[in-house]
């Protein structure tokens, strides 16, 4: 790129803008010049015209004076003719001819006939003029031209008879162009003019003051300059040294062969004077810019030096030589202060910034290179420093006969527990995590925050895979004890995968991909547990993803549906209502199995928009059923604890109960022991909000969790539901029978109903009639009906056909 400094940019800039100001200033004056020259030949050009008809007038009237004195005197007004006025004149024509330049004279009678002429040949136009003074009574002139330019004059006579004579006097222009020549100080001429090929043949030259002047000038007349311009502008034309100004003045602009006067001016004085003065103007103009150049060149040079040493001066500044750089830099001290020194101590200041942000860089450098490797809420090791330790760990395998275990744990959960509490209060629990976990490390082991909910625990060095393991069960065990006690009890569990090597050369990504592949096979079995990797687990892995992506598919595509298992009154004999179970129908491998894919929706946090689909296609059951004749029948489904904790549930489901027109009393919500206890004040507030609305709820697989009675005392629960698990192993293992009994009991003392699932014989149903149980559900009364049976089944229950068979 080429370069040009600042200085010359400034000059160039100063330059330019001078030079314009220049040019326009000359040609301001330039034109003022001409316009001030034009006007005086304007007026030359009006004075011309003016003086020529006055002298033109003069002569006219000096004639006609003569000649009307000269009849007074012959007295022609008394006479009865013109004879003795025609006999008197030819001894006029000598004084006429010296005192007026008289060329020709004829006297016309009334009829217009000649009396008297003194030359045998008059001017083509005399008959012409005579009979128009004739008609008007009065004198009349006329120019005409032929070698020369003369006067046609004429004068009416009246004698006694009331006869009318005319004089006709045919004088020369002479006197008249020669007046004129004398008073303006011009060279004057006429031509005749007649439109032609040429500037030069348009006219023919018929009197000068000085002929050969004349001549000389017209034939300097461009080619192709016409005559209406120099008519209206005149015109310069340059002749041995001199300039002269042409007018042309039309004599009679009426008539197709024009007569011209023209006048010629001398003004090379004028001219002379013009290009004196332009040469003043445009050495003023240069000496005034030459004089700016100086002065802008004297003010850039400063400039630019001032900036180049700066420049000069800023590796140093880059070098971090801050001292040189100061010294290098310091500029002399001005008569005035300007932005230059500003900068100056600009850049000065800047120096003493950047050393103290230099000083600063280096004592934090440390601390930058602690923050790069550990997590800034927990204190722990982050990704970054585990990643470091496993690569240390690996590589001193072959020194240490054993292997290297990593733990990868993933806290259960607590994405739901962030959302329905605080991002405050789940920070509390990384925290307290990160506390727990560290408590349990030993000599080399290190416990590292990998991210969000996940933890990960290195033992670099082990003998055998089992005390990886063994540190697994005692991860578990810290977390059987409630979280933040003092703030709300908190319950959490994780899930744990395990990965161990003693391979050198395997990488770390490897091992934590390994890790996490178990991670989450734990978490698929139930949470709360650990697995340690296998071969097997990536290709599980693969098959969850791709059911996870089919499943997104048969959301969008509503391959889902819902059956509905009857419940039975065992008291009144009644069908009591139904519970819908989702059903997923794929269009190649035909039923999947809830199991295999109700985890999966959870995992992949589509649960919550299946279980508002869920809800809606109950509302639109419910009215199918009223349709049906069962009007009063109830529904009930299952809530995940992800959509039982979003803050939002209790509005969306009141929406669309409004938009169905249909009442909570229709609904039983089934909620499992574990969602009930793991956020007891969120889940009692959202509790009340439902039952606000009509809602009943039921715990769903009771005798499975917690089984507390203190939760069951504070949450307002309509239903117990036991577990199949407990109905199908009544009649043969006593402790299910125990179990199912005492539940039955219990519950009852505390005012609810008992629901037993997984009726599917006789028996089982009469032991459950002898201890009271309220409702059962199971194959032994129906399986779970599809859409399509639905009208069947509901016209027996109208019918008294179903159960009574059932019940005997």
């Amino acid at each position: 790129m080429r370069y040009l400094s600042l200085s010359w940019k400034i000059l160039l800039l100063m330059l330019s803008m001078l030079l314009l100001l220049l040019i326009w200033f000359t040609s301001l004056s330039l034109l003022h010049m001409n316009d001030q020259f034009n006007r005086q030949q304007a007026l030359r050009k009006t004075q011309g015209q003016q003086y020529f008809q006055l002298y033109n007038r003069a002569v006219d009237q000096q004639l006609l004076t003569w000649m009307q004195s000269f009849a007074e005197l012959q007295q022609i007004t008394g006479s009865e003719g013109v004879t003795r006025f025609a006999a008197a004149l030819p001894g006029q024509m000598e004084s006429l001819q010296l005192n007026f330049a008289l060329r020709h004279m004829a006297l016309f009678g009334p009829a217009q006939q000649m009396i008297y002429q003194s030359s045998p040949q008059l001017p083509a136009h005399s008959n012409d003029i005579v009979q128009h003074t004739l008609q008007q009574q009065s004198p009349q002139a006329m120019i005409r031209c032929d070698e020369q330019c003369y006067k046609l004059l004429t004068l009416p006579l009246l004698n006694a008879d009331g006869e009318v004579a005319v004089v006709l006097m045919i004088t020369e222009l002479t006197e008249v162009l020669f007046s004129l020549h004398q008073t303006l100080g011009t060279e004057v001429a006429l031509l005749s003019y007649q439109p032609g090929q040429t500037i030069t043949q348009q006219f023919r030259l018929l009197q000068a003051s000085d002929r050969q002047l004349i001549r000389q000038l017209y034939q300097q007349l461009p080619d192709d300059i016409e005559v209406a311009s120099i008519r209206s502008n005149g015109i310069v034309i340059a002749l041995k040294d001199m300039s002269y100004y042409l007018h042309l003045i039309p004599l009679d602009p009426d008539n197709a062969l024009s007569y011209q006067l023209l006048m010629v001016e001398d003004v090379s004085s004028a001219m002379q004077d013009k290009q004196r003065y332009q040469r003043q103007i445009l050495l003023v103009a240069a000496g005034c810019f030459v004089a700016v150049l100086v002065l802008i060149l004297f003010i850039t040079r400063r400039i630019s030096s001032r900036i180049l040493q700066l420049a000069a001066a800023l590796p140093l500044l880059a070098q971090r030589r801050y001292h040189e750089f100061r010294h290098a830099s310091q500029l002399p001290a001005g008569l005035l202060q300007d932005e230059l020194s500003t900068f100056s101590l600009s850049v000065l200041n800047l120096s003493y910034e950047l050393e103290h942000l230099d000083q600063r860089l280096a004592d934090n450098t440390t601390a930058l290179q602690k923050i790069a490797m550990f997590d800034p809420l927990t204190g722990l090791a982050n990704r970054n420093l585990l990643q470091q330790q496993l690569r240390v760990a690996l590589a001193g395998l072959p020194l240490h006969n054993g292997y290297v275990g990593l733990l990868f744990l993933d806290l259960d959960k607590f994405k739901t527990i962030n959302n329905s509490r605080s991002h405050a209060t789940g920070d509390l629990l990384l925290i307290e995590t990160a506390q727990r976990l560290q408590s349990l490390c030993g000599h080399g082991e290190v416990v590292c925050r990998f991210g969000g909910d996940e933890f990960a625990l290195v033992m670099p060095h082990i003998s055998e895979p089992q005390q990886a393991e063994l540190m697994a069960w005692r991860v578990l065990a810290v977390f059987e004890q409630p979280f933040l006690q003092g703030q709300g009890a908190v319950s959490l569990s994780a899930s744990i995968g395990i990965s161990f090597t003693a391979e050198p050369a395997l990488a770390e990504e490897e091992l934590i991909r390994r890790a996490d592949l178990a991670m989450y096979q734990a978490k698929s079995n139930g949470r709360n547990c650990y697995y340690v990797f296998n071969e097997q687990m990536s290709s599980d892995l693969a098959n969850r993803l791709q059911l996870e992506a089919e499943l997104r598919l048969a959301i969008s595509q509503q391959q889902f549906s819902l059956n509905l298992q009857p419940k039975v009154n065992l008291r009144s004999g009644q069908l009591a209502g139904f519970e819908a179970l989702l059903r997923w129908h794929h269009p190649l491998r035909g039923m999947v199995s809830p199991d295999e894919f109700i985890s999966v929706l959870e995992q992949a946090q589509l649960i919550v928009d299946v279980g508002y689909w869920v809800f809606e296609r109950c509302c639109q059951l419910c009215n199918e059923l009223a349709d049906m004749g069962l009007p009063q029948v109830v529904i009930a489904l299952n809530l995940s604890a992800d959509q039982f904790l979003q803050p939002g549930l209790p509005e969306r489901f009141r929406q669309l109960m409004q938009q169905y027109n249909v009442s909570g009393q229709q609904f039983e919500l089934e909620l499992t022991e574990s969602t009930l206890v793991s956020h007891v004040s969120q889940t009692l507030d959202i509790m009340h909000q439902l039952k606000a609305l009509g809602f009943s709820f039921a715990i769903d697989d009771f005798g499975t969790g917690y089984s507390s009675l203190n939760y069951l005392k504070r949450m307002p629960v309509d239903t117990i539901k036991i577990d199949k698990s407990f109905v199908l192993g009544m009649l043969d293992n006593p402790s299910d029978y125990q179990i199912i009994v005492s539940t039955i009991a219990m519950v009852q003392k505390l005012g609810l109903q008992v629901v037993a699932e997984g009726v599917e014989n006789y028996q089982q149903l009469q032991l459950l009639q002898q201890h009271h149980c309220d409702l059962v559900q199971g194959f032994y009364f129906s399986r779970p009906l599809p859409q399509t049976q639905l009208a069947a089944f509901v016209s027996q229950v109208t019918q008294n056909k179903w159960p009574a068979q059932l019940l005997r």
